[in-house]
């Protein structure tokens, strides 16, 4: 399981780094248009707007099991081995407890901006919402995922 894990969440990382190289083409290509032909690209900010919010979820996961998500070090760095274990599986259960309630929470919404035709952006450039909403769903249910391997992984390591 925690290959099929780590595997996944390097695809979602390179897919969010996709996701940005796409972003700064949508944006140059914006830019030019504007300034050779005075007609850029109508729906430039919103779907970057949308992009920030899918990188920041698509690369989340990776950055969690590779240990490269903010901790608070100070406060870590002083507690004792076994006291740190607990603290670190505590706090990985704590963040797969909240991913798994913001999916949980954003089924409503979701059926909702389905129902209603829902969409982001203006009249001249929109985007239908819910599969963006149903897309950061998944990506949190990934995420709380990687957050429950990770603390199997620091139990494991206090068995050891």
């Amino acid at each position: 399981m925690e290959r099929f894990i780590n595997r996944a969440s390097s695809l979602l990382a390179d897919l969010g780094s996709l996701v940005v190289y796409l972003c700064a083409g949508l944006i140059v290509y914006d830019v030019c248009a504007r300034l050779a032909f005075g007609r850029p690209f109508a729906g430039t900010a919103d779907l970057v707007a949308i992009a920030l919010v899918l990188v920041t979820f698509l690369q989340a996961m990776k950055a969690l099991l590779q240990d490269r998500l903010l901790q608070m070090t100070l406060l870590l760095e002083k507690l004792p081995g076994a006291v740190l274990k607990l603290a670190m599986t505590v706090a990985n259960l704590v963040g797969a407890a909240l991913f798994l309630c913001l999916a949980a929470i954003s089924v409503e919404p979701i059926e909702q901006a389905y129902r209603t035709h829902e969409f982001f952006g203006t009249d001249a450039f929109r985007v239908t919402a819910w599969p963006v909403r149903l897309v950061v769903a998944l990506l949190w249910c990934m995420l709380a995922v990687a957050f429950l391997s990770k603390a199997r992984s620091v139990l494991r390591r206090t068995t050891r």
